[in-house]
């Protein structure tokens, strides 16, 4: 059946309202556009009240992104815990990270565009997750086609991510039925599987 990503959680605390409200907002009038005016006024805040929870703009998008990639992370075990062999591993592989594309698109557009501004200290743990992510990719990858050294594995997976950006961008992601099997047998097919 089709890939199920841990639902986003429902905003129970502050700082989750704040997330869920800001994504959109940067998304709709860009990173910069966006005051901390709007964001406290989306979620009935006092804007000196959401100081308290964030200090600055940038440690909201950290915050989301780190929340989209803990939960692309979640739905990767999950999905790897019920194959059997390599070529599998990497079709759920494939599956997970297109559902995860199609579901956090305003994320991830607003993500790829203002993350190489982030602070360092705030950009760590998203490269850090980054770099865990791809790794799963490579090692099964590798066991798919032992050919592969890690460099070539590398670079077929960023050529497999690239293919669900510009597959996704030419659907403007919109969700329709058989969309995510069309984008992830594209990418399965990059890899060659």
């Amino acid at each position: 059946g089709p890939v199920e990503l841990p639902a986003q959680p429902v905003p129970r605390t502050r700082r989750a309202e704040i997330l869920a409200a800001a994504v959109p907002l940067f998304a709709r009038d860009g990173f910069a556009n966006v005051t901390n005016n709007q964001i406290a006024r989306e979620v009935g805040l006092a804007p000196s009240a959401l100081y308290r929870h964030y200090p600055g703009k940038v440690d909201i998008l950290a915050a989301a992104c780190l929340q989209a990639a803990g939960l692309l992370a979640q739905g990767v075990e999950r999905s790897l815990r019920e194959v059997t062999g390599p070529h599998q591993a990497v079709a759920a592989l494939a599956a997970t990270y297109v559902a995860y594309s199609f579901e956090y698109t305003a994320l991830n557009s607003v993500a790829e565009a203002e993350l190489t501004g982030l602070p360092a200290d705030l950009r760590r743990p998203l490269v850090h997750a980054q770099r865990e992510h791809i790794a799963v990719w490579e090692q099964q990858l590798r066991l798919a086609r032992p050919e592969l050294d890690p460099r070539q594995a590398r670079v077929l997976v960023h050529a497999g991510f690239g293919v669900v950006v510009e597959a996704g961008r030419s659907l403007r992601w919109r969700d329709g039925p058989g969309h995510r099997d069309a984008v992830t047998a594209l990418v399965v097919a990059a890899l060659g599987l």
